[in-house]
């Protein structure tokens, strides 16, 4: 598995979240292929991206962002659930999770990432992994009767 990105990251060996990171928040769980290139997005715009856990596993990414996000959140390309001291991707399963956490380098005290943008972001991803040249949009067409 490659986790790619333009811009470097410090990896964190271990499962506790980093340090300075609020024990009230809530967590966005989106698939690698999309929440990588969003992130990415977010980071070259010049959004503040808080610490990130990647969840080898069940290939999540795992984004904190604030608490009372979890009931505003609707979208349909990933879900928002609360994260206190959470140390999992919560996607449940008889496995558990085997995941790293990654931070931008230069940030002493991590915050989260914003709610709005990360919404936006992977709206905007989201829109162009499945218009992409070469791909059938929509993916999925009803049979059409004659």
């Amino acid at each position: 598995m490659t986790l790619r990105s333009n811009y470097l990251w410090q990896i964190a060996l271990g499962e506790q979240p980093p340090m300075g990171l609020p024990s009230d928040l809530a967590a966005v769980r989106v698939g690698l292929a999309l929440g990588l290139p969003a992130i990415d997005a977010l980071v070259g715009d010049g959004t503040d991206v808080g610490p990130v856990r990647y969840c080898l596993d069940h290939r999540q990414l795992v984004v904190p962002v604030e608490a009372e996000t979890v009931h505003r959140w609707r979208a349909a390309h990933s879900d928002c659930f609360p994260a206190a001291g959470s140390r999992s991707c919560g996607a449940g399963g008889y496995r558990g999770c085997t995941g790293v956490w990654v931070a931008r380098p230069g940030s002493e005290r991590p915050g989260v990432t914003p709610a709005g943008a990360l919404h936006e972001a992977l709206s905007i991803t989201r829109d162009r992994l499945r218009t992409a040249p070469g791909t059938h949009y929509p993916r999925h067409q009803e049979a059409r009767c004659a």
